[in-house]
């Protein structure tokens, strides 16, 4: 067998350390892309640690920034009562007018008005609607005359029930007596005095000062 030339020998020779060349290139090219790997991938972040147990102050702050705050702070929950109480008074005294108010207009429907053979005066007026008008006292009644006594002032409260005039825009002429438990009052508005009445009534057991008629008197009349 024919031994191979030089020729042949240096060519074999040639491709065999150009493989190897090749070789150990992409030998070194691994080993750099590795190493870049590993020295790139230590400025990766470390794994998520579990969180921390929140301490007692930082569980409190928390709760409190939960909870579902109120536009409405104790002073105004305060004014806000107050506002309605305030409300509930007016709306509870506007009742009590219209119902005064009421009461008066039922009475009117039953007045009754004629002429009078009494001199001086205009015309008499009774109404079987009248009552009386209440009364704080209690026990034995005796009919009082002191002006600064219930009795008289609640006699007062029964000449503005029977003329329909306001006690504070009354002129009282004079109030006397009429029998143990009876008077007369001679009253008037201060808005026009010679426009006067006078009212008799009766005390009631339990119901106080009662109209039982009044006269419309003549102007410049206000005696008996």
């Amino acid at each position: 067998m024919a031994q191979p030339s030089r020729t042949e020998r240096k060519s074999k020779r040639r491709k065999t350390n150009r493989i190897l060349n090749t070789a150990i290139a992409v030998v070194v090219l691994l080993i750099i892309v590795v190493a870049f790997t590993i020295f790139s991938g230590g400025g990766k972040e470390e794994a998520a640690q579990p969180p921390k147990p929140k301490t007692e102050t930082q569980q409190s702050s928390a709760n409190k920034q939960d909870e579902p705050s109120s536009d409405v702070t104790e002073e105004e929950e305060g004014t806000t009562d107050q506002d309605t109480t305030d409300e509930e008074k007016k709306e509870d005294e506007q009742e009590k007018k219209e119902d005064e108010q009421e009461k008066k207009e039922n009475d009117q429907e039953g007045v009754i008005e004629k002429e009078s053979d009494e001199p001086n005066v205009e015309k008499e007026i009774e109404n079987p609607n009248w009552t009386g008008v209440g009364t704080s006292q209690s026990g034995q009644h005796t009919s009082s005359f002191d002006s600064n006594s219930v009795d008289w002032k609640e006699k007062k409260e029964a000449l503005s029930y029977a003329t329909g005039i306001p006690q504070e825009e009354m002129i009282v002429w004079y109030i006397s007596g009429d029998g143990p438990q009876g008077a007369i009052g001679t009253i008037s508005p201060k808005s026009d005095p010679n426009n006067a009445y006078r009212v008799y009534i009766n005390w009631v057991d339990g119901e106080g000062w009662k109209p039982v008629k009044m006269y419309k008197l003549k102007h410049n009349d206000k005696g008996r």
